[in-house]
């Protein structure tokens, strides 16, 4: 976990450099590294509040109403 904190951090160009001479060294250390990197730069699902982009439905089916669009938020862009 100590080298992903520390690639993570890394610039994309720092990291690509770093990952090739990694590989060299220890290949399997590098592909569970670079498994850990792309899940973490995957979009998931709880980044974000749960009421922002649910469908309808899903309020629906747990009994909630459906929230009235609000033209001020910023949080999506």
């Amino acid at each position: 976990m100590d080298l992903f904190s520390v690639y993570s951090e890394m610039s994309d160009d720092d990291q690509a450099g770093a990952l090739a001479i990694l590989r060299t060294i220890d290949a399997l250390v590098h592909d569970a590294l670079v498994q850990l990197l792309v899940t973490d730069a995957l979009t998931h699902e709880l980044d974000a509040p749960p009421w922002h982009g649910r469908p309808s439905s899903a309020r629906a089916a747990v009994g909630l109403p459906d929230l009235p669009q609000d033209s001020t938020d910023t949080t999506r862009g």
